[in-house]
């Protein structure tokens, strides 16, 4: 009885936060950036929990189950290249006063660029976010033994419908709720997991979590001098910053709602809000894993099934479903915190997939502007025609359905997959190198840069980077690690971008006031 009505006030609480937040939406300006009025605390909690995903509530468990603690090695590398966030690109982001991130490049270089690291964005994001779909559908669907195939669909289709009514303020209104519904279910379950191991005995969980590290389950540091080791502390912090970097400050998904802060000091203070509270909700989901390890090898629970040790990615699911008692409100609270994660990555990247096609495709490539307050009517020329940014509004909403409808397909396409944590982190490498070489250049250099070589060393560093993938994968041999896809894609894009460098001075921002 209470799981269903801890579920179903999770749903009530989603839907009505959503629906009341974005109530208001009378322009793009509003739709895509919140007026600029958003809480810096907000929008750190909501990138928090974008960040995490179904991939950290279900993979980080299952890889501590498996594993040890050697994810929590690239916390270093996430914490660094969020304070190279705040001191180099916010500032140039807000200084241009963009709406996507992609649109700065357009500034600073010109159309090629910008239209170039907007696809990319779009191939990063639609692989991404389809996987991070596919991660808490199949937790759902073994929790309830319900067909995956209408789990990715129902739990789509609810993200979709407040996302395209409310825009972003919908996004980070809900996902600072979903943050705090997840979370509360993580630390439920450590909770529950220890009084089951206790059983009544004082020292009983403390002598699991010894055994725990006895057998090097707590373990965090690799040390090793191989530089394809991809559990090494040093080959992941070096990784890490340049993911975290690519991830946090050039991919329009996670920068978006920074850019929803009224000034850059407090869109600053926002991520690094963020860098703080992410480590001890990681450390969370490691211990939920180690515990799992611990209350299985005990024989407090049940045998595994053979799905279950093939597949580890299974074991937080297979837990909730068969271990958790039923009626307290607690299974239905871990179920909420799954969908949650789901929802909370879904709905952010339809925001910014949105707001990426009208403010970089739409508008640019059918040469009109927006109608903003204040335009009169000898602003208009037969070149030039005025779009009523109401119209704009209505462009958003349909490509934010369009874009729930592919990322639907996508999880389905996935369904097969195994390490979804894994095959999320080596995909993004192949196009986060590109992305973040070109941002370097912008925001290091002071010269314009030249539009076409840009795309040529993007494209270049990329076809090189999936070369490199499947020579290795038909060859069943490792020439550089996946780590370093995305450190060698910064570089490279960086290195022949400089050398196209002209005398030509960058436009002032004074220039582009929004």
């Amino acid at each position: 009885m209470w799981d269903y009505v801890v579920l179903a006030a999770y749903f009530v609480g989603v839907l009505a936060i959503g629906l009341w937040s974005g109530r208001s939406e009378r322009n793009t300006n509003d739709y895509f950036l919140g007026g600029r009025r958003q809480h810096w605390l907000i929008v750190g909690l909501s990138i928090v929990a974008t960040e995490v995903s179904a991939l950290t509530f279900i993979g980080v468990p299952a890889d501590a189950f498996a594993g040890d603690w050697n994810y929590l090695q690239m916390y270093a590398g996430a914490f660094v290249g969020r304070i190279l966030i705040v001191i180099f690109l916010l500032p140039a982001f807000y200084a241009h006063r963009v709406t996507t991130v992609y649109e700065f490049l357009g500034r600073r270089f010109g159309p090629q660029t910008r239209t170039t690291a907007s696809l990319m964005f779009f191939a990063s994001r639609i692989v991404g976010s389809g996987i991070r779909l596919l991660a808490a559908s199949i937790a759902i669907a073994t929790v309830f033994d319900w067909p995956l195939v209408w789990v990715i669909v129902a739990s789509a289709a609810v993200a979709v419908g407040y996302t395209t009514f409310g825009g972003i303020k919908s996004v980070i209104w809900t996902d600072a709720l979903q943050a705090l519904v997840f979370i509360g279910g993580g630390i439920a379950t450590v909770i529950w997991l220890l009084y089951v191991s206790s059983d009544g005995s004082s020292g009983r969980w403390t002598d699991s979590l010894a055994a725990a590290s006895d057998a090097r389950k707590l373990r965090v540091v690799t040390w090793s001098m191989d530089p394809n080791n991809v559990k090494c502390f040093w080959v992941l912090l070096i990784s890490s910053t340049f993911t975290n970097m690519a991830a946090l400050g050039t991919d329009q998904d996670l920068t978006q709602r920074m850019l929803t802060c009224p000034d850059v000091r407090r869109s600053q203070r926002s991520l690094i809000f963020n860098a703080f509270l992410g480590l001890p909700i990681v450390c969370l989901f490691l211990l939920i894993g180690t515990l799992l390890a611990s209350y299985y090898a005990s024989g407090t629970g049940h045998d595994l099934p053979v799905s279950v040790t093939d597949n580890p990615r299974l074991i937080f699911p297979h837990f909730i479903a068969t271990a958790l008692p039923s009626g307290w409100g607690l299974k239905g609270l871990l179920v909420a915190g799954v969908f949650a994660a789901a929802m909370s990555s879904l709905d952010s990247a339809l925001g910014a997939m949105s707001s990426t096609a009208v403010t970089d495709f739409y508008k640019p490539y059918l040469h009109r502007r927006a109608k903003r307050p204040g335009d009169t009517p000898h602003n208009e020329t037969p070149d030039d025609p005025i779009l009523d940014d109401h119209k704009l509004l209505i462009a958003a909403r349909w490509f934010s359905l369009g874009f729930g409808v592919l990322l639907i397909g996508v999880a389905l396409g996935f369904s097969n997959a195994d390490e979804l944590l894994w095959v999320a982190l080596r995909w993004a490498g192949l196009l986060f190198g590109a992305m973040l070489g070109v941002f370097l250049l912008a925001v290091l250099t002071r010269t314009r840069g030249h539009d076409t070589i840009n795309v040529v060393a993007m494209l270049s560093s990329t076809a090189a980077l999936v070369a490199l993938k499947y020579y290795q994968e038909s060859h069943d041999r490792v020439i550089i690690a996946w780590p370093w896809w995305v450190v060698i894609g910064t570089i490279w894009t960086f290195s022949v971008g400089i050398c196209s460098r002209t005398s030509t001075p960058v436009a002032s921002p004074a220039n582009h006031s929004t």
